[in-house]
């Protein structure tokens, strides 16, 4: 069965809105870009992941991505991630489909050894896999057996949104709590504890 890793991304100035208010333009293109990156080739460097699917409306974004060997898809809709996820959903659908993993890109501290044992977790029948934020409130990582498994909910309570969906439809559910996973990079103290582990330094902007 192949392995499908969905990675949504935004417009690389766009990214990290909350961010915005203490990192120059300059600054929020230059954390997103290097987070789209750093992100791809942990992805690529899965021995488990087949195909890395990147979503964006962002021409750059697309560029990279063809560069680095995964398969652009530009975004229909700048509305919403869900519509986001759910397009590529459907590219899957009609490219063969198999189990998908979507992950965001703003997981500095996730390795490749991480995103492998996520795929490990998974079982050979109808499964969903979910990471949650550190709150327990978003979803940081949700991979299961076949894209449209559950309606991707991204966004405010999506972790109790998508168990929900998962008991519904009686989906055999695993949750994972991987810190490394868990920690993402939104507010101005991720960013500070971001820089203090030396994953990524804004003095390069200088």
């Amino acid at each position: 069965m192949t392995t499908w890793a969905v990675l949504p991304v935004k417009p690389l100035p766009v990214g990290k809105s909350r961010l915005h208010a203490c990192l120059s333009p300059r600054e929020v293109y230059r954390l997103n870009r290097e987070l789209l990156k750093t992100t791809f080739w942990r992805l690529k460097n899965c021995a488990l992941i087949d195909k890395i699917l990147v979503i964006s409306r962002d021409d750059e974004v697309m560029a990279l991505t063809k560069e680095w060997g995964g398969i652009a898809l530009a975004e229909d809709s700048s509305s919403s991630l869900n519509l986001a996820v759910n397009q590529a959903f459907g590219y899957i659908q009609r490219h063969g489909s198999g189990s998908v993993l979507v992950i965001p890109a703003d997981l500095p501290q996730m390795g490749s050894n991480d995103l492998e044992e996520v795929i490990r977790l998974g079982s050979d029948q109808n499964f969903l896999v979910i990471v949650p934020d550190l709150h327990q409130s978003g979803t940081n990582a949700l991979f299961m057996s076949q894209p449209g498994l559950i309606k991707p909910m991204f966004g405010r309570r999506s972790y109790q949104k998508h168990i929900k969906q998962a008991l519904v439809n009686s989906v055999d559910l695993t949750v994972w709590l991987n810190k490394k996973i868990q920690s993402d990079l939104d507010t101005p103290q991720d960013l500070e504890n971001y820089n203090k582990i030396n994953l990524y330094s804004l003095e390069e902007f200088n």
